[in-house]
């Protein structure tokens, strides 16, 4: 497969496989493909050209981590006995070459020939497989050169999504981006009020936890274990989830750390002297490690979890209330208690709250990624 590279994710709808299930079985999105209607046949014979359609393909917007796939077809619109074919591994890329890939459909190809061969009014199938490797626009062209001189050239676009959570302390959830919603506890009367959301790591869910460290859980989340009914030195303050989903840890204000599930304990500021209190957590992406953020938005890093910046020292309209990090743990966001957001690293800008009314005030973010 040309251009395509390896991503390591789960996805809520596909996933990513091997080059070998790709070939043997690939089965197209659905988004379906253009109906093709071939040139009408001309009064004489005509040699052998190569006619694509769509002439162009767009998958609009894919979240980070996961794959889509369209195609288009490919005739030869020759009406003399002449064959076009091609290479299998024809199917130059240039541009984001590292997020598009194209071959031929299984439908259409040959075995054990190495090339592809297309009779006058054959059809193939080509597909063409998105896996975006960064936010934002992506484009590619794909040249297919025939036999007999005749080429085409597609272009090829998507664009690399995400998305993040906000929610506020009576639990309303306010999805941005491509985030999903999957419920909250806005309008039911809690114990405690909501102080943080996790999302689980296929995107499919989250968990929210009150300042008791109770949680509650949505979607595909599981509940691990929770703090709830347990005396705390200081209230919980945010919550972060490993990236199976399968455990998740809770944080103080003092910065204390309370581990679930298969979540491991890497360090925390329980018995450190703090300018201000902790608000949020986030883990890495791998879950190797995990930031905490205070409310001067100061940044506090543990395991394999990087500094990129922080808003400490900066005034502030508001206080920070949360931190999210983005798909590869190279950035991360914070939010402020008036919905404003502010990104570092690689986080890019994807709007927020910030000027906004609200019911209630922001107390927690979370982003939507893999």
């Amino acid at each position: 497969m040309v251009g395509i590279r390896t991503q390591r994710g789960r996805s809520r709808a596909r996933t990513h496989r091997s080059w070998a299930v790709f070939v043997a079985g690939l089965v197209l999105s659905a988004a379906p493909l253009l109906a093709f209607v071939a040139p009408s046949s001309p009064a004489s014979a005509a040699s052998a050209t190569l006619f694509a359609s769509p002439t162009g393909v767009s998958f609009g917007d894919v979240p980070l981590g996961t794959l889509a796939v369209q195609g288009f077809f490919l005739q030869n619109t020759g009406f003399v006995d002449e064959t076009i074919n091609f290479p299998l591994s024809g199917f130059p890329i240039t541009g984001d070459v590292n997020d598009f890939g194209v071959a031929p459909d299984p439908t259409c190809q040959p075995t054990p020939s190495t090339t592809i061969d297309i009779a006058p009014g054959g059809v193939c199938t080509i597909d063409v497989v998105f896996a975006p490797g960064a936010l934002g626009s992506r484009n590619a062209t794909v040249t297919i050169q025939g036999s007999t001189g005749s080429s085409v050239t597609l272009n090829l676009s998507g664009t690399g999504g995400t998305g993040y959570y906000e929610v506020d302390s009576r639990g309303d959830v306010m999805p941005t981006g491509d985030a999903l919603y999957f419920g909250d506890t806005g309008g039911t009367p809690l114990n405690h009020p909501v102080v943080g959301i996790a999302p689980t790591g296929d995107d499919g869910g989250y968990w929210l936890v009150a300042s008791d460290g109770g949680v509650f859980s949505y979607g595909d989340a599981s509940f691990h274990g929770s703090m709830g009914g347990t005396p705390l030195n200081k209230p919980v303050v945010g919550m972060a989830a490993t990236p199976d989903g399968g455990g998740y840890w809770q944080v103080a204000s003092d910065g204390g750390i309370f581990a679930f599930g298969d979540a491991p304990f890497y360090g925390s500021t329980g018995n450190i002297h703090l300018n201000q209190p902790i608000v949020g957590m986030a883990a890495t992406p791998h879950g190797g490690g995990y930031w905490m953020v205070a409310s001067d938005g100061g940044i506090f890093s543990f395991g394999d979890a990087p500094f990129l910046g922080s808003m400490g020292g900066t005034p502030l309209n508001q206080p920070i209330v949360g931190i999210a990090p983005t798909p590869q743990g190279g950035g991360y966001w914070m939010a402020a208690s008036d919905g404003g957001i502010f990104n570092f690293g690689n986080a890019d800008f994807f709007g927020s709250m910030g000027g906004k009314p609200l019911n209630a005030p922001i107390v927690g973010l979370a982003a939507n990624v893999t």
